[in-house]
């Protein structure tokens, strides 16, 4: 267990963590991972208890061969600010065990109010171009996510400014120096899943970078094949016996 010594939590919250976790809160999201909402000391407190990982996943974990997703999450946090920019704040994380395999595990942090994600913000041609400024600041200073999809990106605007922030940060990568061009389009082609919002996206960034090449060719084509791949794991589901062969790889 590890708490942020400054953080507004009583001393024995992580100890008691599950028990209470299960008993009290309000869920705001229940899927493979659950996350709730308590009031601490009249302050909000976001936990997110993560999943008991499959086999082959939880071995690596359990052996030290990973980093288990609650402490990667606490410590992306705190090179993410530490960068700069901007997520919840991190104020502890938990892992537990049962014998020498990991079970569950949470983690904690302020909870943020007032933004939502991009998903909800249709065609905005200024939230994309403050995006698109957004993301080239995010890659000049080394810093990839993983996941920067429409649900994991979450914005505010205040006095005509965009503000954005960070969520959903356990498979996150940091670099000494700005990304390459295969991460760039990797990640370039997440946010947005609409062909004409994804160009508009992509040629903004263009014009920032000043980016040599057809960029918007090489970002549409690795999101259609994404698009492919989506759907050809949705008919692999419907054959009989392939969900129990390859497991976690057909999940949604």
């Amino acid at each position: 267990m590890i708490q942020d010594p400054k953080a507004p939590l009583p001393a024995n919250f992580l100890q008691n963590l599950p028990d209470f976790f299960s008993k009290n809160g309000t869920i705001i999201h229940n899927a493979r991972n659950q996350i709730r909402v308590f009031d601490i000391n009249g302050r909000k407190i976001n936990v997110k208890k993560f999943c008991i990982p499959p086999i082959v996943n939880r071995i690596l974990y359990s052996w030290g061969w990973r980093t288990p997703k609650a402490q990667a999450t606490y410590q992306n946090a705190q090179e993410i600010l530490k960068r700069g920019f901007h997520t919840p704040a991190p104020y502890g994380y938990r892992i537990d065990r049962n014998g020498w395999l990991i079970n569950y595990s949470y983690f904690v942090s302020e909870q943020v109010e007032n933004m939502r994600p991009i998903r909800e913000a249709g065609h905005d041609p200024a939230l994309i171009k403050a995006l698109a400024k957004y993301t080239a600041q995010l890659h000049q200073k080394g810093m990839w996510h993983k996941d920067y999809t429409p649900g994991n990106i979450l914005y505010k605007v205040e006095n005509g400014q965009y503000h954005f922030l960070l969520v959903d940060i356990n498979r996150f990568r940091f670099f000494d120096k700005p990304l390459s061009k295969n991460l760039i389009i990797r990640n370039l082609m997440q946010p947005f899943h609409e062909d004409e919002l994804l160009k508009e996206f992509v040629r903004e960034y263009t014009q920032l970078t000043h980016w040599q090449g057809d960029l918007e060719k090489q970002v549409l084509r690795k999101r259609h094949l994404r698009n492919w791949y989506d759907e050809t794991k949705k008919l692999l589901k419907k054959i009989p016996g392939v969900k129990f062969f390859l497991g976690k790889n057909l999940k949604q």
